[in-house]
């Protein structure tokens, strides 16, 4: 049976040994991430022991030409003339996930752009329209203005034409009184003139009458005082 005193203290020493690594791991719990950058050897040959001939960082595009899944390394093209081999485990099918986040920041970059492109021309938009708005309300007013003028236009045409008509019929009417006039003054021209031709003839006859009696009388008187003369 363990004396007491050296369960206590052993109890304490793992006590103390429990928090210290509690400590240890608590003050090494901090938030990392796993670096994307990497770089891979191109090798001359298809195992560690081989020269290497290049590197290659990560997201590079290459093609492969060769497989060979018992070694598990995988032949590249590096040039037209330069072919190399790398791990099979290290080359991916999509593109890393630094590339993918290089082509979406550019992407959203690209976004972002368009949408300020985007903002600028709607706003540009919005004062096009407000600029139109008030053209349309101008020219509302003015349509409404010369649809006033049009109406008075029509009503004054409607009185123009009435009064055109009262013009036609007055001067019809002057136009009638004239000739009545122009016959009335041939009517009297030719009373006058029938007048004149009475007073010549009244004038012709009383001439003729006292001639005749110029002529009658002394006859009438000498005969008369022959028979006086004979009487005696």
């Amino acid at each position: 049976m363990l004396n007491p005193l050296v369960f206590k203290g052993l109890f304490v020493k793992n006590l103390l040994l429990i928090c210290s690594l509690l400590v240890s791991s608590i003050a090494l719990a901090e938030t990392a991430y796993v670096s994307d950058e990497l770089e891979i050897m191109v090798r001359s040959g298809k195992s560690p022991g081989h020269r290497i001939i290049a590197t290659l960082k990560s997201g590079k595009k290459v093609n492969i030409v060769e497989r060979d899944q018992a070694a598990g390394y995988s032949k590249i093209k590096l040039s037209e003339n330069r072919e190399g081999w790398v791990l099979s485990r290290l080359l991916l099918k999509t593109p890393s996930a630094k590339s993918r986040l290089s082509k979406s920041e550019a992407e959203l970059a690209s976004l972002k752009e368009n949408f300020k492109a985007t903002s600028e021309q709607l706003t540009q938009i919005s004062e096009e329209k407000g600029s139109l708005d008030t053209e349309t309300s101008t020219l509302k007013e003015q349509n409404t203005a010369l649809s006033r003028e049009l109406a008075q236009l029509k009503e004054t045409s409607k009185n123009a034409v009435q009064i055109l008509q009262e013009r036609n019929q007055l001067q019809q009417r002057v136009v009638t009184i004239e000739r009545e006039l122009e016959s009335l003054k041939r009517e009297n021209d030719m009373l006058m003139n029938s007048e004149a031709l009475d007073w010549f003839l009244i004038g012709s006859g009383v001439l003729f009458l006292g001639i005749i009696l110029g002529f009658i009388l002394p006859k009438i008187s000498w005969r008369k005082k022959s028979s006086w003369q004979s009487s005696f």
